[in-house]
């Protein structure tokens, strides 16, 4: 997660927009682009 998601119910979502990116588990990757300093969107 590196700083650009967080964990909440399970599942992982981006910073700043709140998206939702999957299930959170160690096998399962996104792809994340920051568009201002501390707001992450999935690409």
């Amino acid at each position: 997660m590196a700083g650009r998601a967080y964990r909440s119910g399970g599942y992982a979502y981006a910073l700043g927009s709140n998206q939702k990116l999957g299930l959170y588990n160690t096998f399962y990757t996104a792809t994340l682009k920051q568009s201002s300093p501390g707001y992450w969107e999935r690409c």
